[in-house]
């Protein structure tokens, strides 16, 4: 069964901003000339008030900050990936930002490095000024020129370094904190490169405050570097209706492949309470987030396995959930040394669905499910000239295809298939 989510030329997402209190000085037409009352008592009892009411605010704030659970972490697995902080030769090389932010701009797009020390600000408007140069030098809308652009951006933004505590404060007027450096780092400071200090920071705050799901208990923690989406979740819904529908005798023993952080395990375990499942991933990262979740919510019956596709895993599976990603990777573009998921994004190589139908059959159960979350996206993109699940027709016999289910978003899905052995 594929799942579709619906390919269009870019998915939206709506932001709710709720405004905070706003405080009026009530008017009144006539006020007492002198005495307590007076204007000067007045204005002294405003001030006052406002001060109180600032002390009330802040101490409401921190009360909430101690009342908030900690995250729960287990000591890190030695495979986990982290950014690479900056090399001492690296960073001599590197010239102190002195300049505005657009000169700055300047020499990073002709290939100089730079290391920011004076605020937090200089690093978000030399970014501004990058873009600018981008769109400006870089001219084009189509899907490879728009590649091109973030391509070129990234590289930028990886020549500007941040110096960080090992506490995780940027050495910047005004930077945030970045709660993952104690967590992944042991030196007492650190230079970081911009992506990736950014990416930590984004990174934090979702684990920190977690995702929800409308189908799932709880909130998911996911940890740094593992590919995860707060939206669009047509695909798992479908899935979700897809499993209700089958019922709870569907399956004895699933497997999650590629799970990211996690999703689709916890979903099975809500809806096939007695089923054995197996959470693999290729991604260290991505297994240890999984294993740190089932640590926080004490859940029991699921397995966590790191696995390039089937390679070491153990069959037969009655039903086989697989969420790939959306978009090819482009060989032209190589991801840096230890880059990892914060530059290489969410793709896949040329041979990952002729692998997945070569191999599925072998760890498939008689009668078993093949279940494929898809989207046309990048077909409706023009970064393929057909779906990668044509593969499908050169698979095994032991396949077919059996069911095709769709969700529509804004243009028609691709045909995605349920597979059945």
């Amino acid at each position: 069964m594929a799942l579709a989510l619906p390919g269009s030329a870019g998915f939206a997402r709506a932001v709710h901003i709720k405004p905070g209190p706003v405080h009026r000085l009530a008017q009144c037409s006539k006020l007492p000339k002198s005495g307590a009352c007076g204007w000067k008592g007045l204005l002294a009892g405003v001030v006052a008030g406002s001060r109180a009411r600032g002390r009330e605010a802040r101490g409401l704030a921190q009360a909430r900050a101690q009342r908030k659970p900690k995250v729960l972490l287990p000591p890190l697995d030695e495979g986990v990936w982290k950014p690479e902080a900056v090399g001492e030769e690296e960073l001599s090389s590197a010239e102190v930002s002195r300049e505005e932010p657009q000169q700055v701009a300047e020499e990073v797009w002709g290939g100089r490095s730079v290391l920011f020390t004076r605020s937090w600000a200089d690093v978000v408007e030399t970014r501004k000024a990058l873009n600018a140069l981008a769109k400006r030098r870089l001219v084009g809308e189509s899907s490879a020129a728009l590649r091109e652009r973030r391509k070129v951006l990234r590289d930028c933004t990886r020549r500007m370094f941040l110096r960080s505590s090992g506490e995780g404060r940027l050495l910047l007027k005004g930077g945030p904190v970045l709660g993952y450096v104690p967590v992944l780092y042991e030196s007492s400071t650190l230079t970081l490169r911009a992506n990736d200090a950014t990416a930590l920071h984004v990174a934090w705050q979702y684990f920190l405050n977690g995702l929800s799901y409308p189908f799932l208990k709880g909130r998911l923690h996911p940890f740094f570097g593992v590919y995860f989406t707060p939206s669009p979740i047509e695909h798992f819904q479908l899935l979700h209706r897809w499993l209700e529908a089958k019922g709870k005798a569907l399956a004895r023993r699933a497997l999650d492949l590629g799970t990211g952080c996690g999703v689709v395990s916890f979903l099975l375990r809500e809806l096939l309470p007695d089923c054995e499942i197996v959470a693999s991933d290729l991604c260290p990262n991505a297994c240890f987030s999984v294993t740190a979740e089932l640590l926080r919510r004490k859940a029991q019956g699921i397995e966590v396995r790191r696995s390039d596709l089937f390679d070491d895993l153990e069959g037969p599976f009655d039903l086989i959930v697989f969420n790939p990603p959306w978009v090819p990777r482009l060989s032209a573009h190589p991801k840096p040394a230890a880059a990892g998921d914060v530059v290489g994004g969410n793709d896949y190589p040329a041979e990952l669905f002729p692998r997945l139908f070569e191999d599925a059959p072998k760890v498939l159960a008689p009668n078993g499910h093949l279940v494929i979350l898809f989207s046309n996206y990048a077909l409706c993109r023009g970064l393929v000239e057909e779906s990668p699940l044509s593969a499908f027709a050169e698979s095994s016999p032991w396949l077919r295809l059996e069911e095709v289910r769709r969700l529509s978003w804004v243009t028609p899905p691709a045909t995605l298939p349920h597979i059945s052995a």
